[in-house]
């Protein structure tokens, strides 16, 4: 494992003041330390499974990518 990367992390998790944000971040590691590869996939459901897959199908199609300015424009 590199530790530049761990180092990285470090930093980012040091420099994060939102408490409830460090709590996330605290389940998330701890839920995925043990995990098996491939067990969050084989936890979801089937229709959520598709949405991603048709999500990454679509990303793959230049034609239907915007810029990050026009997509943050557009949530305001």
């Amino acid at each position: 494992m590199s530790t530049t990367l761990k180092s990285s992390i470090h930093q980012l998790v040091d420099e994060i003041e939102n408490v409830q944000l460090l709590e996330t971040i605290r389940d998330f590691l701890a839920s995925r330390k043990n995990s098996e590869p491939g067990q969050l996939w084989a936890e979801l459901p089937e229709e959520k499974k598709q949405e991603i897959l048709s999500a990454l199908e679509e990303s793959e199609d230049e034609s239907t990518l915007i810029t990050r300015e026009d997509f943050l424009k557009r949530e305001k």
